[in-house]
């Protein structure tokens, strides 16, 4: 067998996997958008999609995701790109929530926590 074609195969899927999951910053720039609230926006998102489903509320997996404490334990203010709860919701891979056979976030709601770290994961 041809080992030439063994490793172009493998390369090409390694660029492949790479390049599927990348991410891009949001379409509309920071200064436009609109100052996301805790309370009203992202606490909903996630209680219904990793507290309602057992995985992180109380007596769930770690970390519990019950109260905004919680929540700002898993993200890094101003830097959706550091912090695990943006990771873990837009993996492409083994680590990704909510995990089946619960539905991903739709991307609206993916923003939504990406503008909310973005502005500083503010309380409010």
């Amino acid at each position: 067998m041809n080992y030439k074609w063994i490793i172009l195969f493998l390369v090409s899927s390694v660029s492949a996997f790479v390049f599927i999951s990348c991410r891009h910053e949001p379409l509309v720039p920071l200064s436009d958008a609109p100052v996301i609230s805790f309370v009203n926006d992202v606490d909903p998102i996630i209680t219904s999609n990793c507290t309602e489903s057992g995985c992180h509320g109380a007596g769930g997996h770690r970390p519990q995701l019950i109260n905004y404490e919680d929540i700002l334990g898993e993200v890094s203010p101003g830097n959706p790109y550091s912090s695990s709860l943006f990771d873990v919701i837009t993996s492409n891979v083994v680590n990704t929530m909510p995990k089946p056979p619960n539905p991903r976030l739709t991307n609206t709601q993916i923003k939504t926590i990406f503008l909310w770290i973005s502005q500083g994961a503010q309380n409010n």
